[in-house]
């Protein structure tokens, strides 16, 4: 049976071998002298640090820390379904976005992530012990309606930009994704700008055999100016070239929200 739903109670084990010292450390006793000895603390196994984790509120990433990621389809199952690779092509280490946590049959955490594979909205478990927990410093808000993108760190928006969505044909997908990988292009007048954030996600209405590989969503940049405020993209988030230097430092892995 899984126990599902957040990990928020801890155990804090206090291990006295002695009196403590005035430094923090324990007294023992050599010959007729007490002589203090530090007090050292072991790290806390992975279990336990990822429980200290998820019982904070708020976004979590997990980064491999393996070259590769069993996927399963329950916590606790022996097979994995499916091996995901730790990198993109770009070698590049991903970041996946935590949706939920249980822990197995035997008391061990799992963690349900969401998969940057096509089509949209799959997700498997991954063992706590294979990944590295953290809490992303920084987001990014695409509001499709008013065709906006803002940039948060630390909760304070560091950028404002006007930007072109989906066409009616090929619209922009709202969801919560991550950015998957970021290119610089090199060809500043070429489809994508000067530079490509690829996030997880892909357009709900292109299929693969229809595109050069999977139709992957992605922030880019345009040469053209006019492009803000429209409608008219495959379904990518355009930022005119000029202004998609505020966004050229986002790390891998910054959540994004796009909203309709």
């Amino acid at each position: 049976m899984v126990r599902r739903g957040g990990l928020i109670a801890l155990t804090t084990l206090v291990i006295a071998s002695g009196a403590c010292g005035q430094d923090g450390g324990v007294v023992r006793q050599v010959g007729a002298e007490l002589v203090p000895t530090p007090l050292t603390r072991p790290s806390a196994p992975p279990d336990v640090a990822a429980a200290r984790i998820l019982s904070l509120p708020g976004t979590l990433l997990a980064a491999p820390k393996v070259s590769s990621v069993d996927v399963h389809a329950a916590p606790g199952t022996d097979e994995p379904y499916m091996d995901l690779s730790a990198r993109n092509p770009w070698q590049q280490p991903l970041r996946f976005l935590v949706r939920k946590d249980a822990l197995d049959d035997d008391g061990d955490i799992w963690l349900r992530v969401q998969l940057p594979i096509w089509p949209n909205g799959q997700e498997g478990w991954v063992a706590a012990d294979d990944v590295r927990l953290s809490r992303p410093a920084q987001r990014i808000v695409v509001d499709l309606s008013d065709r906006t993108l803002v940039r948060y760190r630390r909760n304070h928006a560091v950028a404002r930009l006007p930007v072109a969505v989906g066409k009616p044909s090929t619209p922009t997908p709202p969801g919560r994704y991550v950015v998957w990988a970021s290119v610089d292009t090199g060809l500043p007048s070429g489809p994508y700008g000067s530079y490509i954030l690829g996030l997880s996600g892909f357009s709900d209405t292109i299929q693969p055999s229809d595109w050069p590989g999977d139709p992957r969503l992605a922030i880019h940049g345009t040469d053209d100016p006019t492009d803000a405020g429209q409608a008219i993209s495959s379904g990518c988030i355009r930022v005119f070239n000029a202004l998609l230097r505020q966004l050229d430092d986002v790390p891998i892995g910054t959540p994004v929200v796009v909203r309709p």
